[in-house]
């Protein structure tokens, strides 16, 4: 059922995207070119004031967002789209995550003009108010509806793929119970996310940096160990991702085709662009400049994919 409705919906989702993704490029002047130092900046701290209204600086809220990134979506989707597309899907993925850091500027940006604080003083804020909010109530339909597919979306891109691949992993190299990690993974969680976004933060800033360390210091071994394939691999890449052969018997141009729709999709699963779960968090930092938060914000798609 699943595959079928991905086969419909693919296609939008291609013009979707790398349409919005152009269109924000263009409005913004390109920003993603422009905005990634300050957004550095911003990020070391910059201007962080204690006193500014939100839960978590500018640094956690990047690092919570990150930690819903970086992982399997760079190793097992990256291979996923390769297996899928061949080389030339990487290309893709580049140019998804270029067009994404406008998109993630533009969508934290508006998570933070339209935030809100609930009745316990946190602050809430992404897709969902500033849907309503910003184009007001006769679109509450809308908010609503990102809101319901956001708590099944959260079970499976969020959670679900996450968790077998642990426990997929651990059973084979060391014969643990996939139960006992998917209990253990469930509770540990589970004490995370019960302590709220401040929580949610302060556990990502610890662990992200160190994750994203063991990731790109493997990655980089890897490229070492490989040295002499590096400029090849990158003429084949971009050989494939503009290879006009047919493919299947079907039309010229399918090889290209393939490499896009492979390169897009797991694009969009590694950096999360234009899925509105970014801005959810980035909505809690603590800033009275919304552009600040869009500008640290452009930076998960550049360090991510």
């Amino acid at each position: 059922m699943l595959a079928t409705f991905s086969a419909y919906l693919v296609p939008v989702l291609l013009v979707s995207l790398l349409g919005t993704g152009i269109f924000l490029t263009i409005k913004m002047r390109f920003v993603q070119l422009r905005g990634i130092k300050e957004g550095l900046k911003i990020t070391r701290g910059k201007y962080d004031d204690p006193s500014d209204p939100g839960d978590v600086s500018h640094f956690k809220a990047l690092c919570a967002a990150l930690s819903a990134t970086v992982g399997v979506g760079n190793i097992a989707g990256v291979a996923a789209a390769i297996g899928l597309g061949g080389p030339g899907a990487i290309f893709w993925m580049w140019v998804t995550a270029f067009l994404g850091m406008a998109i993630k500027f533009t969508e934290c940006t508006l998570a933070q003009m339209f935030r809100t604080t609930d009745k316990s003083g946190a602050i809430a804020g992404g897709p969902m108010y500033y849907i309503e909010k910003g184009l007001g109530p006769k679109w509450k339909w809308l908010a609503g509806a990102f809101a319901f597919f956001t708590v099944f979306a959260c079970f499976g891109i969020g959670n679900m793929v996450q968790a077998n691949q642990v426990a997929q992993v651990l059973s084979e190299t060391f014969a643990v119970p996939a139960m006992a990690t998917g209990i253990v993974l469930a509770v540990m969680t589970g004490l995370v996310i019960l302590g709220g976004i401040k929580r949610i933060g302060q556990v990502a800033g610890y662990l992200v940096p160190f994750m994203a360390a063991i990731y790109v210091g493997g990655a980089l071994i890897i490229i070492v160990l490989n040295a002499k394939m590096i400029i090849p691999s990158f003429g084949l890449i971009f050989k494939s991702a503009f290879a006009f052969e047919a493919v299947g018997g079907g039309f010229i141009g399918g090889t290209i085709m393939l490499a896009l729709r492979a390169g897009v999709t797991r694009g969009l699963f590694s950096n999360e662009s234009g899925l509105g779960s970014a801005p959810i968090i980035h909505a809690a930092a603590k800033t009275k400049v919304p552009v600040r938060e869009g500008l640290v914000a452009l930076l998960e798609p550049f360090t991510d994919t």
